[in-house]
């Protein structure tokens, strides 16, 4: 076997775990999704560890798979990705997993673009809510940062009932 061709394979089953790894990830943000929308914030947590164990998981493979791109005689980009394909597009279904990682990025892509939308429009309803609150000048809050209101009732009269 030759070395392009241990290479190939190398670079075929790191991008099997690729495809694998991203997949969860797509599923993962498409949780983290629904969390966002239930308002559920305190589910978030664990999401986000998971989400970045993946992201590192994924990143180690990506470097990977590039240096074995490398050491195969081929650029370490997408053109040399495409190369790669172009002469071994029938090894171990390269080719098929190579487009479903591509689609399974792009869906990771939207699914983030998403999450942060959700995300910016929870923290402008809170700060809308936390303006009013304060109706944006401390000296009229409402409330104190005791949590206590600043609403005085000592004006010296009290309410007569008569």
């Amino acid at each position: 076997m030759s070395a392009n061709l241990t290479n190939v394979h190398n670079i075929a089953n790191i991008i099997t775990q690729e495809v694998e790894l991203m997949t969860s990830l797509v599923q993962l943000l498409q949780n983290e999704e629904q969390i966002l929308i239930d308002n559920a914030a305190e589910k978030l947590e664990g999401i986000v560890a998971e989400k970045n164990n993946l992201l590192m998981q994924i990143i180690a493979l990506e470097k990977n798979r590039n240096q074995q791109l490398g050491q195969a005689g081929f650029g370490t980009d997408a053109e040399g990705m495409n190369s790669l394909l172009s002469q071994f597009s029938s090894e171990l279904d390269i080719e098929a997993n190579w487009k479903s990682l591509l689609e399974l990025s792009a869906a990771a892509k939207e699914n983030n673009r998403t999450n942060g939308i959700l995300i910016n429009r929870q923290m402008t309803r809170n700060q809308t809510a936390l303006n009013i609150l304060q109706q944006n000048d401390q000296t009229a809050a409402v409330y104190g940062a005791d949590g206590q209101s600043r609403l005085s009732s000592n004006s010296g009269r009290g309410i007569i009932a008569g």
